[in-house]
């Protein structure tokens, strides 16, 4: 008998699972924020171009430093899953790693920050 009622129970406990997991989920995505901008770079006759292949990273000290990523062939770049608050924007123009990032404070509001143009060297 305890057999059969597990059996019944089970279904409907894999679903509340589910749904507690998808809910969570959903709370978590709805607290994150998105920073996001773009690199140019400016050639001698004053034509800008995009920054192409750039790093950007996000530093604050509760998180530290996060994963690179690389502005796309537009100069386009996008930093996920922040939560709200001050940080620096840090541009790395060279990959030598004992070459500084140029760096810029910013605040991460949710859901979108929208950084202006950065021109790099």
């Amino acid at each position: 008998m305890k057999r059969r009622v597990l059996l019944i129970l089970s279904p409907f406990m894999r679903r509340a699972a589910f749904l507690a997991f998808a809910l969570l989920l959903l709370a978590a995505a709805a607290s994150a924020a998105t920073v996001r901008g773009r690199l140019d770079r400016v050639l001698p006759n004053g034509a800008k171009i995009p920054a192409t292949g750039v790093a950007v990273t996000i530093y604050n000290q509760a998180i530290g430093r996060s994963s690179p990523t690389y502005a796309d062939r537009d100069g386009m770049y996008s930093l996920f899953n922040l939560r709200a608050g001050s940080y620096y924007l840090e541009v790395w123009t060279s990959p030598d790693p004992r070459v500084r990032p140029t760096v810029y404070p910013i605040t991460v509001v949710e859901p979108y920050t929208d950084i202006p143009p950065i021109v790099v060297p």
